[in-house]
């Protein structure tokens, strides 16, 4: 896979960065739901070992995403895009066929990630498992929340809340940064930006309900 060295600048490199570390996070957060429940089948543990082996894997391209802005990736095209679609479906609601990142195979699962860019900075990733959708997240990509995330909210966020009751506490929806489903257990993470530049909250939702959360920078 060729990549632009000059011209994508630093933004979009940490974005891309930033937007594997969330998919793996995701993807872990799902498998642990698996092996938690008890209702994780030896498939589900091979897909998530599949999905988080990036490093050492072939990297070619499907095709080419950046001829025109109908083609690119943009925050309406992303909420479209559903758990247990296939490639076609995503491409379709996309415009443009995905730059391939990585794709392995572990027993009779093959997982493959796509990449899709938007007209600023912004990159999303779909992860695909025997072509359906498993995970899909972005950097850049969504409008930023217009709640803000302080110390004191993010104090009062505990594990086993709903997103309905974090998003009172934070005083609006947050922005949906990946969104995962394997073997019927889900995990969406979402962030809130704080008040000062750089810093947010990121919680992390299991079935419906916080796992996790993490914050930098936040003030008050």
């Amino acid at each position: 896979m060729s990549r632009k060295s000059d011209t994508d600048g630093a933004p979009k490199k940490k974005g891309r960065k930033l937007l594997l570390v969330v998919v793996i996070v995701a993807i872990i957060a799902v498998v642990g739901a698996c092996a938690s429940g008890g209702s994780g089948s030896k498939s589900s543990d091979k897909g998530g070992e599949s999905a988080t082996a990036t490093s050492g894997s072939k990297s070619t391209k499907k095709g080419n995403s950046d001829s025109s802005d109908d083609t690119k990736i943009n925050a309406d095209k992303f909420k479209k895009i559903e758990n247990g679609m296939s490639y076609e479906q995503v491409k379709q609601i996309i415009g443009s066929d995905g730059t391939e990142q990585t794709t392995n195979q572990v027993g009779d699962i093959t997982t493959t990630i796509y990449e899709w860019k938007s007209d600023g900075f912004g990159v999303a990733n779909v992860t695909f498992q025997n072509d359906q959708v498993v995970n899909k997240a972005q950097f850049g990509v969504n409008d930023q929340s217009t709640a803000k995330a302080t110390m004191d909210k993010y104090n009062q966020v505990q594990t086993g809340m709903t997103y309905d009751q974090v998003k009172g506490i934070m005083g609006g929806d947050g922005e949906l940064q990946s969104d995962t489903k394997i073997s019927g257990h889900t995990s969406q993470l979402y962030s809130w930006a704080g008040e000062s530049v750089g810093s947010n909250a990121t919680i992390t939702f299991t079935d419906g309900s916080v796992s996790s959360k993490a914050q930098y920078g936040l003030d008050g």
